[in-house]
């Protein structure tokens, strides 16, 4: 008995010919005929009744085809399982624009490594169109600095690195640490408030209870916020690994000998499952110590 014989006997049931059936799957109707003839024989009994008109089932045909039915779907879902272990399935990763390159490199390599999934697509965009994206499941799992996100996102830290103090052109040079509460009086340069970086400087100056004054135009690019700082437009607030070589910057600290810092984190949404998975995954990582400040 072959699962090819039990395919030609249900070909034929289904076609009510010997003739339509092997059209159906694509032999000889000599070929088809033999086949369920050997079956026939090996199992004792007649399958099919034939007359001129029509092929009918048997009361022994009648009793095996459930059976026979259920073994041809078993085969079928063997096939199905097998071919979603071969098919590609895609991990995609939204980080903000933020995030290092070394910690990307990382955590892909983590999924990568562990082989959830055969293609990981990143996506990088602003802290509220990736919260946006993770609450869709357009997107499974998202690395953003830290911040307050909603209720329905779950989050782990990831790296943390220090911040930088990027003072403009006309404020005297030094290479001692900046405090921040000698920050009240500057004027700084930003990004959009839809971006991570917009939201950490203002939970820097909320924290520490001083008015954050803005300059008016609106950088698309940390880069900018530095060639702006060169212009006397304002100052800027930086992470350590958005700093240009040759940019006059000093350590920024939240309170005497407390450096300023900011977490990465992988956020996920409380419900989506996959995140969840990916989540566990990326769970043995942990903040990093805050790179050697720059002299």
């Amino acid at each position: 008995m072959t699962l090819t014989q039990l395919e030609h006997v249900l070909a034929t049931h289904e076609a009510g010919s010997f003739s339509r059936a092997a059209r159906a799957c694509g032999i000889t109707q000599a070929a088809l005929s033999n086949s369920v003839a050997k079956l026939e024989e090996e199992l004792g009994d007649r399958i099919f009744a034939r007359t001129t008109r029509r092929v009918a089932l048997t009361p022994f045909g009648e009793k095996i085809l459930p059976h026979l039915v259920r073994l041809l779907a078993g085969r079928d879902a063997i096939v199905d399982v097998a071919k979603a272990q071969q098919a590609p399935t895609t991990t995609v990763l939204g980080h903000s624009p933020l995030i290092p390159s070394q910690i990307l490199t990382r955590i892909v390599g983590a999924i990568r490594d562990a082989g959830f999934g055969t293609e990981i697509r990143l996506i990088e965009e602003n802290l509220s169109d990736l919260l946006q994206r993770l609450g869709e499941h357009t997107i499974d799992i998202a690395v953003l600095p830290e911040a307050e996100y909603a209720s329905a996102f779950r989050s782990a830290p990831v790296f943390e690195e220090p911040l930088f103090y990027v003072p403009r052109r006309s404020i005297k040079a030094t290479s001692a640490p900046t405090e921040m509460k000698e920050l009240g009086g500057d004027t700084f340069v930003m990004v959009p408030d839809r971006c991570g970086l917009a939201r950490l400087t203002r939970g820097l100056f909320a924290a520490a209870n001083l008015p954050l004054n803005t300059y008016a135009g609106e950088a698309m690019g940390y880069h900018v916020l530095q060639e702006w700082a060169a212009l006397d437009l304002g100052s800027a607030i930086l992470p350590a690994s958005r700093l240009a070589n040759d940019v006059r910057a000093v350590p920024l600290l939240r309170a005497p000998h407390v450096p300023a810092t900011v977490t990465y984190r992988v956020v996920w949404h409380k419900e989506y499952r996959r995140g969840k998975e990916l989540a566990a995954l990326l769970r043995p990582y942990r903040p990093q110590q805050p790179a050697t400040p720059r002299a």
